[in-house]
């Protein structure tokens, strides 16, 4: 009986990480005003990915591991959450900033493009400052925009 106790334990906590694992926790639903952004199923995730993706000229691989930078290549942060819209497009990226603190901004779709730099994967680029950048919305679990 004792030695059944840790087995059960390791059963219980395979259960629960199954019944999570179709969720992705790097792309989320924009929410009603008000309420938390929410993970969405694998499968969503997977399909507005491989569409940002696409529209980017990326592989979801690409997209995923992609930085963003300046049109002078400076180094501005990196590809953390896709935000979709209640279609499941993607609307904003969320990118997490260069510099200290790991301050994590929404991007709005349309202020991204991609660039290769120096034959390496495709990254994102946009024409805002690292100030305008940092000016943006604060992500947060509660807020999209």
């Amino acid at each position: 009986m004792i030695r059944s106790l840790p087995l059960t334990a390791l059963a219980v906590l395979i259960a629960g990480v199954a019944a999570c694992s179709d969720r992705d926790d790097d792309v989320v639903q924009a929410p009603a005003p008000g309420q938390p952004l929410a993970p969405v199923s694998e499968t969503r995730a997977d399909a507005a990915t491989q569409q940002a993706a696409l529209a980017f000229g990326m592989t979801r691989k690409q997209l995923e591991d992609a930085n963003l930078v300046s049109p002078q290549r400076t180094d501005l942060g990196d590809v953390e959450t896709l935000i979709l819209d209640a279609s499941g497009s993607v609307t904003h990226i969320v990118i997490e900033l260069e510099g200290p603190g790991d301050r994590e901004v929404v991007v709005p779709i349309g202020q991204l493009s991609s660039i290769v730099l120096n034959d390496a994967d495709p990254d994102l680029t946009t024409t805002l400052t690292a100030g305008e950048l940092a000016g943006l919305p604060v992500y947060a679990p509660t807020t999209a925009r």
